[in-house]
């Protein structure tokens, strides 16, 4: 990730309690250690940004070795280990024949709460040529198809669960032809969309939420600047999510808050100054799912403006900024919650509150 001044890299923190897998630069899965900044790659090993990322469990167990007993089979279904190298580089990966239709692998998980939303992933690959696989049973019968080359890929799906027994599944009950394809790391979470790789044995892992944070030392100017950040959204969200905060002592202090809020479809911007609530604002700013955005804030006594894709959204005037903000928090809410669940590719930092000409500029992919 670049930054506009290299005081601001020298700045950033990255606190998190647990380690956390992402890509690494040769193309392959790798662990970081708690507090290690998760920057992320294909699997070309082309960086992809820095994914910031809520806390997450994976409600499956034995996640890679789907010859458990808890990984049932349906007959004419096998699993076997293969020499062809998982997603890691390791020879974890599994071999899944299926016979067509609705026989297929799957695990019984039953502390699901009926109607929330839980996505399962899992990384795929066909043995040889292309395949078609289906995935499902989250809420009832599989429906999903899922096609697959020689390529590894992470496939997922996402549903609400329904009331009664919830078994992810993989089958090829919608081709209803036999398939031959390996598999690695299998992962069932909360939520609409997957986060990153968590590995589980016995009993469901978890994976710490990351806090990341800029220390608004001698190269932060209080009371006007502007920050452009270069986003890559997540694929799936629901409700509000952080870009931004900038306050004093706590959030219920003076602060600076620019969030998105999915189920509205908008750009929210708050602002308190002495603890009063001076700007809550929709500024009607559309983001699309696992897409690249430009968004550029700005701010100076009676104005926040926010620009998005060549357009400047500003609140009304009549305020003073607060002049005391001496902590910055990127993605998430305090670091706690709210999370991007996406990347930060590129933040840039002006000490003063740049034009609209400027702005519309900077915020345009």
């Amino acid at each position: 990730m670049g930054l506009r001044y290299q005081p601001l890299a020298a700045a950033m923190t990255v606190a998190r309690a647990s380690s956390k897998m992402i890509g690494g630069e040769n193309g392959l899965i790798t662990t970081l250690g708690n507090d290690q900044p998760g920057f992320d790659h294909d699997r070309l090993g082309r960086r992809k940004g820095l994914l910031i990322e809520g806390a997450a469990t994976n409600l499956l167990r034995y996640s890679r070795d789907f010859s458990n007993p808890l990984w049932e089979r349906n007959a004419g279904v096998s699993v076997a280990p293969s020499a062809v190298a998982a997603p890691d580089g390791s020879s974890d990966a599994m071999l899944l024949d299926l016979p067509g239709g609705a026989d297929g692998l799957y695990q019984n998980v039953g502390s699901l709460i009926s109607g929330d939303v839980y996505c399962f992933a899992i990384w795929m690959r066909a043995l040889s040529g292309t395949v078609d696989v289906t995935l499902g049973g989250i809420n009832g019968p599989s429906s999903h198809n899922i096609s697959l080359d020689e390529t590894w890929q992470r496939v997922w799906i996402s549903e609400p669960a329904s009331g009664t027994t919830r078994y992810p599944k993989i089958s090829a009950a919608i081709s209803n032809l036999p398939a031959s394809v390996l598999i690695w790391n299998g992962q069932l979470e909360a939520g609409p969309a997957p986060t990153s790789d968590i590995i589980s044995n016995g009993i469901p892992a978890s994976r710490a939420a990351d806090n990341v944070t800029l220390d608004p030392a001698d190269w932060f100017a209080q009371g006007a600047g502007t920050m452009v950040f270069d986003l890559h959204t997540a694929p799936a969200w629901a409700g509000i999510w952080r870009i931004v905060q900038l306050y004093s002592g706590s959030l219920n202090d003076d602060h600076l808050d620019l969030g998105y809020d999915s189920d509205a479809g908008q750009l929210r911007i708050s602002l308190r100054r002495d603890g009063v609530p001076i700007v809550t604002q929709s500024l009607y700013g559309v983001l699309s799912p696992d897409t690249r955005h430009r968004i550029a804030l700005a701010w100076e006594d009676d104005v926040i403006a926010v620009a998005l894709g060549g357009s400047v959204l500003k609140t009304p005037s009549g305020f003073a900024m607060p002049r005391n903000f001496s902590n910055i928090v990127l993605g998430s809410f305090g670091g706690t919650d709210k999370h991007i669940n996406g990347y930060l590719r590129n933040l840039a930092y002006w000490p003063v509150r740049l034009s609209d000409a400027r702005l519309s500029d900077l915020s345009v992919v």
